[in-house]
């Protein structure tokens, strides 16, 4: 069996897709005139669990099975992530951090009493944390999934998937994600058990493939109804629920988010399966570029976002002004992540990940 699977690099593509479009709609303040289509689009990407975070930790799940199945070198393991993800966040953090400490940065995301901090703690704490910029903390957290990856790779057994994965799974369905992303360790808990399904999937491709439209016309029912209720306002309150409130107030609720976003993973792993033989040519460029695409997409929105705001203009997004800034921003972090290859060669991967 090749151990490059087309259909999951083309849906690495889509994942990053579903990353930048939930970034590049802003916040509920910028769609004044159209907050029926801004819910609209929530449904569509998600923001409370994240498509795009469900399916590439999903995504990320499933080729560490796939690849790791027969023979797994942690030591190697470690040094490929480190080469190839921790180093270029450390690289794009440290001016980002220092250009935080100089200019009085704000951030629900930061703890009360920040700024009294030493300064080496701020920038730790950024560092640490991915506090520093928005879509950061999902480095902070993927991190501690690879410091993991022994005891992962030991769960990877028929018994564990029979008898242990069921009750790993309720974890994520039972809690959400942590206030403002902040706290990794919680989001490690969370969203761990969204991994071990990737990796489930991939021991059980072959029969879960196989089933084709039997698992996918359910699987697509489902997903309709839930998000015609999302649609109507019946999940509100799984949509203000935080990882914090189940811890300190023992709330018991049912996440239907996140039963949602992996309904969503599942329909489209059997999709790009089934169209595996079909030219996909951006999603295959956004594949192989996504931890680039990754990287530079909030950079290039929020420096965008200062570009209209110092022009005179007020952000109030329609559906055709959103989608235009959209393909705007994607096509210029496909192209920014581009030159950086052409210009650095082999080397980009250390700088952008890509």
């Amino acid at each position: 069996m090749s151990r490059f699977l087309q259909y999951i690099h083309n849906l690495r593509g889509l994942a990053i897709l579903f990353v930048v479009g939930v970034h590049a709609g802003g916040y509920d303040t910028d769609w004044v005139s159209h907050p029926g289509m801004r819910q609209v689009l929530h449904a569509f990407f998600d923001p409370s669990e994240g498509n795009g975070t469900v399916l590439f930790l999903f995504i990320g799940g499933f080729l560490f099975q796939h690849l790791t199945r027969n023979q797994f070198e942690y030591k190697k393991f470690l040094e490929q992530k480190f080469l190839n993800v921790i180093l270029p966040y450390i690289i794009i953090s440290i001016p980002l951090i220092i250009l935080r400490m100089n200019t009085n940065f704000q951030s629900l995301s930061l703890p009360e009493g920040f700024h009294e901090k030493p300064l080496w703690y701020q920038f730790l704490h950024h560092l640490i944390t991915g506090s520093h910029m928005p879509p950061f903390w999902f480095i902070s957290t993927i991190v501690l999934f690879y410091f993991s990856a022994p005891l992962l790779h030991k769960m990877d057994t028929r018994n564990f998937y029979r008898f242990g994965f069921p009750f790993v799974l309720l974890v994520a369905l039972f809690t959400y994600r942590p206030v403002h992303n902040a706290n990794t360790f919680l989001a490690y808990v969370h969203f761990i058990p969204v991994y071990i399904a990737g990796m489930w999937a991939s021991y059980n491709k072959e029969r879960i493939l196989n089933l084709g439209w039997k698992l996918l016309a359910p699987l697509c029912l489902l997903y309709a109804v839930l998000t015609v209720y999302d649609l109507q306002g019946a999940f509100t309150a799984q949509r203000e629920m935080h990882f914090e409130t189940v811890l300190e107030n023992g709330v018991v609720l049912f996440n239907v988010y996140m039963l949602k976003a992996l309904t969503l993973t599942f329909i489209l792993l059997l999709t790009f399966h089934k169209l595996r033989e079909r030219q996909m040519p951006l999603l295959e460029v956004l594949g192989h570029y996504s931890f680039g695409v990754f990287f530079v997409h909030y950079i290039l929105i929020s420096v965008s976002r200062k570009v209209i705001e110092v022009a005179g203009y007020t952000i109030d997004f329609t559906l055709i002004t959103y989608v235009i800034f959209f393909v705007f921003v994607l096509m210029l972090s496909i192209v920014t992540v581009y030159l950086v290859k052409r210009l650095t060669g082999r080397y980009s991967r250390y700088l952008i990940g890509s």
